[in-house]
């Protein structure tokens, strides 16, 4: 479905799946740029049928851009990368490659399927997807030691794609930030991290779970700050949850 001018939800909770997967449409170079790619057979189809349903078969999916190496989110990317597509990622690239424990493959039952090459993105690196298409990475350690939001200004709106960062938009004004199931957790950064990304003016945020919100996005990162410092109990605690 799209949500934004070339922004689909190409799988995820409009379709009863659990994790969002966004495309970047670049018409006039029919390419297509995925953010974060699913998890298994289930997602890769509901891709296929969402580039059926909005005419995008013609796009070549160019690269995707992983915001943390947990299963649900970078578990297709061995397989975008064997069909051509090139991988980025921040830290946590460094998962994919290895497939350790950062993928969290113990909570799926089965190997991590790794990738050959993963292009490691800087801090604040920017790069273009088309004319008009700028889409910078912003390093947001806290739910993973490598976790990152991508920033895409696109025709005068400026969108936040967040992964697990910020998790999922509940109505009204709740927020859901990433459980504590990776090893790496660290509520510290993630304080920090929230603080960096509530300078960003942003328009909306796109979470790697449920619904995202098209507008307000840069009062969301203030609610999220919020919740940290709130609940600071449930956060704080390096137990699992």
């Amino acid at each position: 479905m799209q949500i934004l001018p070339d922004i689909y939800l190409m799988s995820g909770f409009a379709f009863r799946i659990h994790q969002n997967v966004y495309g970047i449409d670049v018409p006039e170079e029919k390419k297509l740029f995925l953010v974060d790619c699913g998890l298994g057979e289930e997602d890769l189809e509901q891709i296929r049928l969402s580039q059926r349903l909005w005419k995008l078969e013609d796009r070549r999916i160019e690269a995707v851009f992983v915001t943390h190496s947990h299963f649900d989110h970078g578990g297709n990317a061995a397989a975008y990368e064997a069909a051509g597509s090139r991988i980025y990622a921040g830290e946590d690239g460094e998962s994919l490659l290895s497939g350790d424990e950062h993928t969290i493959d113990f909570a799926y039952g089965r190997p991590f399927p790794v990738c050959r090459e993963v292009h490691k993105l800087e801090d604040g690196e920017r790069i273009m997807l088309g004319e008009g298409y700028e889409l910078r990475c912003h390093h947001t350690p806290g739910h993973t030691p490598g976790s990152v939001c991508y920033e895409l200004n696109h025709k005068g709106i400026k969108s936040i794609f967040t992964g697990d960062f910020i998790q999922a938009g509940e109505f009204g004004d709740d927020v859901r930030l990433g459980v504590k199931v990776d090893i790496g957790y660290s509520y510290k950064d993630y304080l920090d991290s929230m603080r960096k990304m509530m300078r960003i003016e942003a328009d909306a945020v796109l979470p790697g779970h449920f619904h995202p919100w098209i507008t307000g996005g840069g009062r969301i990162f203030q609610l999220a700050y919020r919740e940290l410092l709130v609940n600071r109990e449930r956060y704080e605690s390096m137990l699992f949850s």
